[in-house]
């Protein structure tokens, strides 16, 4: 028989830095949760459930699977009741159920975008309209959102990254004695559990009152116009966009001068939390420093962004698309289910394009009864669902050592960057991946900020092998949970891969077959100059029966 208590919260060893922010955010839910990031088996679920426990019964903790239909979500018609009863009775989505409690997410990377997008509206407003058929009505969704989700899986949407308020990096413990200890207690708890639990009980009960006592003093708590100042010069050191930190930061040192029982925060506090607020937000993230040594550093981070500040390169000028290439920058897309092309030139207006319609899982309600109210047959009814999408263009850029030769990545630099530059248009997603030593990364998340793209493309460095089996994952990985119907992909490469397998170029065609083969449009920019060429990249083009063009023609 299962037991009524779940791993007490206080009697998990190490991983400290994930308990304090999670109980930063009981403190003060408006802090907008946890995102937990590392290795697996590591407590992290069990964290969350602990605590739930140790708050009571009137705090949830609900788990959101990452298949979960849109109806388990937001909720539904229960449709018994408005058949047998003829009363409209709504059944609580798992966000409803949430209120007030924890809404837990594991492997948040890998929900797909329409639950995302419901789930930041949900995080932002403090609910969200329940619309179905015959009905309009306001659920109360106001939770402490948590996330886990292990980095080799996949990386998440920057949206939703920026809407984590904190983010912890989880590690194994490498300590013997922790290691042993956590071993044992779970055995003994396994053996005993209500035992088990009543060794931890005053220590769960201390917390608790901790906490409560906290939020009673929450608004009193003062902030000095120095830390506020220091607050604002982390953000400007770390090149944070837009003020989200900056708030986060005051709330979250605050919220921790509530739980450890001062009046007032200090620039010690703020340093303590700093990493959990900043570390997922900033381009390139930098310890805080100790008091007193700020206004130093920040004179010597203004000369090193003086001296490391990309510059529009005046000679962009001479980076020209050819009428070939831009004629071909085009993907394939249905609209109102018909294939149809939408051209990227560069005076066009490209729209959203739709998906196919397809089966759905959420009931149409009143075609489902009226059809059983002229049958007496229940044949339930199902919505065709069309979903808009963005169009996505990545950029694959071979950037191992070859590509140092003769400038030729300062060259394929000023090509993307001009591609950019002329189609500046927000329903336009890029990224960028590139390959890193022996293996590939994704460099740039897909975004519709020029500034952002443009940034990351003038940063791109050569070095490492050609693994291109290992960049076609990378691909797969950044559109995985993805439409790419909408999706096109430029890779730049001379095709000379020599590393990932025996036979590096076959192992790249495999990949590619495996994995990107719906792509509807891929071309290949040969790169690969001088006198003597072995045509890799061509060769790479017909096999996969792929655009080709070459680099020259720019």
């Amino acid at each position: 028989m299962p037991s009524k208590y779940s791993y007490p919260f206080t009697a998990i060893p190490a991983q400290e830095d994930l308990k304090l922010c999670l109980l930063l955010n009981l403190v003060d839910p408006s802090i907008g949760g946890v995102l937990a990031t590392g290795d697996k088996g590591t407590a992290k679920t069990t964290m969350v459930r602990g605590l739930s426990q140790l708050m009571g019964s009137d705090f949830p903790f609900v788990n959101l699977p990452i298949g979960a239909t849109e109806d388990r979500v937001l909720g539904s018609i229960n449709l018994e009741a408005l058949i047998n009863q003829k009363t409209t009775v709504v059944d609580k989505g798992l966000l409803a159920q949430a209120h007030l409690g924890f809404l837990y997410i594991d492997e948040v990377n890998l929900l797909n975008d329409y639950l995302m997008d419901v789930l930041l509206d949900a995080s932002a407003t403090g609910g969200y309209h329940l619309e179905r058929e015959g009905i309009s009505q306001w659920m109360d969704s106001r939770f402490c959102l948590v996330g886990t989700m292990n980095p080799e899986e996949g990386s998440l949407r920057p949206q939703l990254l920026d809407r984590f308020g904190l983010s912890v990096t989880i590690q194994t413990p490498t300590d013997k004695k922790i290691r042993s200890q956590i071993a044992m207690q779970r055995l003994t708890f396994d053996s005993d559990p209500v035992r088990f639990y009543q060794q931890f009980e005053k220590k769960e009960q201390s917390i608790k009152e901790q906490v409560l006592l906290a939020k009673q003093q929450l608004q009193t708590i003062q902030i000095p116009e120095s830390v506020q100042e220091l607050c604002a010069a982390l953000t400007i050191t770390n090149q944070v966009e837009g003020m989200r930190a900056d708030i986060l930061l005051l709330k979250t040192a605050r919220a921790y001068a509530a739980y450890h029982n001062h009046s007032e925060v200090t620039s010690e506090m703020v340093n303590i939390i700093a990493p959990f607020v900043l570390q997922h937000r900033a381009k390139e993230y930098t310890p805080p420093n100790d008091p007193g040594t700020n206004d130093n550093n920040d004179k010597e981070k203004e000369q090193s962004q003086e001296e490391t500040t990309p510059q529009q390169s005046s000679n962009n000028s001479e980076f020209q698309l050819p009428e070939s290439v831009q004629q071909g920058l085009q993907f394939s897309a249905p609209k109102n289910n018909k294939k149809q092309e939408i051209k990227l030139d560069a005076l066009d207006t490209v729209s959203l394009a739709s998906y196919p319609a397809k089966q759905h899982t959420e009931l149409a309600i009143v075609k489902s009864v009226k059809a059983y109210l002229k049958t007496g047959i229940f044949n339930p009814v199902y919505k065709q669902l069309i979903q808009k999408s963005t169009a996505r263009i990545v950029f694959l850029v071979d950037t191992s050592t070859s590509m140092a030769l003769d400038h030729q990545m300062g060259y394929l630099k000023g090509i993307i960057e001009k591609t950019i530059i002329s189609y500046p248009l927000q329903k336009i997603q890029y990224a960028i991946v590139g390959l890193h030593n022996t293996t590939a990364k994704i460099l740039q998340e897909f975004t519709s900020n020029t500034k952002q793209i443009v940034t990351t493309n003038y940063q791109l460095k050569t070095g490492g092998k050609t693994n291109l089996g290992a960049a076609f994952f990378k691909v797969y990985e950044l559109l995985r949970s993805l439409n790419t119907q909408t999706t096109q992909l430029f890779i730049f490469t001379d095709g000379k891969a020599n590393t990932g397998a025996k036979d590096p170029f076959q192992y790249a065609i495999t990949t590619y077959k495996t994995y990107l083969s719906k792509i509807p449009k891929t071309t290949v920019i040969d790169t690969e100059r001088g006198f003597l060429k072995l045509g890799k990249a061509k060769q790479l083009a017909e096999q996969l029966k792929l655009n080709y063009s070459v680099v020259s023609d720019f």
